[in-house]
């Protein structure tokens, strides 16, 4: 049985990123209802990580509020998208004493 989430996440991600530059799936095992999606973008001119033997993050990524934004952004579309089709994300809860819900959604936002 496939996530019917996934399809309609994909399809919004891809109409403003690019079919090619995002991957949407869903969790494996007991992960199953996530939705993980990867969505790849054009490396800031600012970004030299990699660069002299870099290894982690430079000085611009580290405090990059571009990528956050990009993030912040794909989270509404992807909600919206979901929204539209009225489904929801499945959710959990924390163990922080506080009772906190939840989205099961990860995102990652690479520099290509």
């Amino acid at each position: 049985m496939a996530n019917k989430l996934i399809k309609p996440i994909k399809k919004a991600l891809a109409a403003k990123y690019g079919y090619k530059n995002v991957n949407v799936k869903n969790g494996r095992g007991t992960a199953w209802g996530w939705v993980e999606a990867k969505i790849k973008v054009k490396k800031p001119e600012q970004c030299h990580c990699g660069e002299n033997n870099l290894i982690g993050y430079c000085d611009y990524c580290k405090s990059d509020n571009e990528r956050h934004k990009i993030r912040a952004e794909a989270e509404i579309i992807a909600t919206q998208a979901i929204q539209k089709e009225n489904l929801s994300f499945y959710t959990y809860c924390s163990d922080d004493g506080y009772n906190t819900e939840r989205n099961n959604f990860l995102l990652r936002v690479e520099y290509i």
